[in-house]
């Protein structure tokens, strides 16, 4: 078309007679003609062109809505993951533990008899019953040298026990919080630990001068450095503690006696009881064995003449009166050893435990010694121990002492046999026989003499999660 337009304008351009025109004329008619043929073929090859990269360009920008499609999603995707990723990490700062107890109980004391005229149940030296513990921790990794630990029991607010007996109509089992602390690894040698806590110091083997249950509560250093490890702590024992409050439970009312510090008047029996105390020790390495060797020192501060006592029971310790306060203090030293060996394939310890309180004259030395032969833990492992423990009346601040040997008191020695099986991991069946006596030192009347037997069997079946 562009030809044929081309050429009838030229042949319009033309005057009459044209066709008569001489050869250069038709010549440059032939040049014009062939210039605009090459004309038209560069506009069809620059349009051939054009379309070819309007075609490119369309495909890009098809690719590149895909592509920005796909960006989106992989970008959702990524967020998502993001947060499945930032969730499993925290996730994985979590450790959760716990354990449950099933126990078969049977106690044989004879101060029960009679203890209450009249009251059915109490007129029998023997009690047995079937108790249930569970425990619920969880361990959170706040930072990589911060830690928080929590822990909810049964029991209650017993300190000492968290014990439920099974029978009571079915009624509802207590529950509260066994543990709720943080531990800051401030060194590589050292933790600051504070809240409701484990004993942050070296206890030695089946030692019972210490109730396992009991979780002390205030502030504790750790350090352990090569074969040397110690401890430093402040526990807060009862705050602004009063003598005659704590009385007030009894039947007889307490007098207003300052010298005791049951201060109806006034109100000047009201110092924080606390626990301060530190412990230093190391492990020795005795070829391929350990052993380890600690001293310590604890101060009751303000206890003297006062109650700091759980439930209004002094649990042995000397009085100044029926109602009055501690006739001593708690300045106590103490010193332990423990050896680790094996024997074939299993493992085997031998321990022994000493302390002395510095403030009464006498019945203020305890001693335990003791042996456990294997270690039941994994598959069909078992193992067997005894030991040997002597409390005086004012060795030891009674509130801590174990709750089940003698009852829970001072003035008390005796034997503890122990055994142990593990069917499979994380399950054990355990065994305890308690043969003691109590009111060593001081009877606790004309009718029982110097001594009283004191008999307890515990048959435990413990699974662990």
């Amino acid at each position: 078309m562009l030809i044929a337009t081309a050429v009838t304008a030229a042949l319009l351009q033309l005057p009459v007679g044209a066709f008569a025109a001489s050869a250069d004329e038709l010549g440059q008619i032939r040049e014009q003609l062939q210039s605009l043929m090459q004309r038209v073929d560069k506009l069809e090859q620059e349009n051939t062109e054009l379309k070819a990269e309007n075609e490119t360009l369309k495909a890009q920008d098809d690719y590149l809505k895909a592509e920005t499609k796909g960006l989106r999603k992989d970008t959702a995707t990524l967020a998502s993951d993001a947060g499945k990723v930032k969730g499993a990490d925290w996730a994985g700062r979590i450790t959760a533990k716990g354990d449950l107890r099933y126990r078969y109980e049977w106690i044989e004391d004879p101060t029960r008899k009679g203890v209450v005229a009249g009251l059915q149940g109490f007129n029998d030296e023997q009690q047995s019953r079937h108790r249930i513990r569970a425990r619920l921790g969880f361990d959170a990794k706040i930072t990589d040298t911060l830690l928080v630990g929590l822990q909810v029991a049964t029991g209650g607010d017993d300190p000492r026990s968290s014990n439920q007996t099974l029978g009571g109509t079915n009624s509802r089992k207590a529950i509260g919080f066994d543990l709720a602390y943080f531990d800051w690894k401030f060194a590589t040698w050292g933790d600051l630990i504070g809240g409701k806590m484990k004993y942050p110091f070296y206890r030695p083997g089946q030692s019972l001068f210490y109730d396992g249950d009991v979780n002390p509560e205030g502030l504790a250093m750790q350090f352990n450095r090569g074969m040397f490890f110690g401890s430093a702590w402040g526990f807060l024992i009862d705050e602004r503690n009063n003598a005659a409050r704590s009385a007030t439970s009894s039947s007889t009312p307490p007098t207003t006696t300052l010298t005791n510090c049951i201060a109806d008047a006034g109100r000047t029996c009201t110092k924080d009881v606390y626990s301060l105390g530190a412990q230093f020790g190391a492990r020795f390495p005795v070829g391929e064995s350990t052993l380890v060797a600690a001293v310590g020192y604890s101060d009751l501060k303000n206890g003297q003449g006062q109650r700091p006592f759980y439930n209004a029971n002094a649990n042995g310790n000397t009085l100044t009166g029926p109602f009055s306060g501690l006739a001593y203090d708690f300045n106590i030293v103490e010193g332990l050893l423990e050896f680790n060996t094996q024997i074939g394939l299993l493992p085997l310890q031998v321990w022994g435990n000493y302390a002395q309180n510095e403030d009464p004259d006498d019945m203020n030395t305890a001693w335990a010694a003791g042996v456990l032969f294997g270690k039941a833990s994994n598959y069909r492992t078992w193992e067997a121990g005894v030991a040997y423990q002597s409390i005086g009346k004012d060795a030891l601040f009674g509130q801590v002492v174990d709750s089940d040997f003698g009852d829970g008191t001072t003035d008390t020695e005796g034997w503890v046999f122990r055994a142990g099986y593990a069917p499979v991991k994380n399950v054990t069946l355990n065994a305890t026989y308690f043969l003691n006596e109590r009111f060593v030192d001081v009877p606790v009347n004309a009718v029982y003499g110097s001594k009283t037997d004191y008999d307890r069997l515990q048959v435990d079946f413990n699974l662990k999660f």
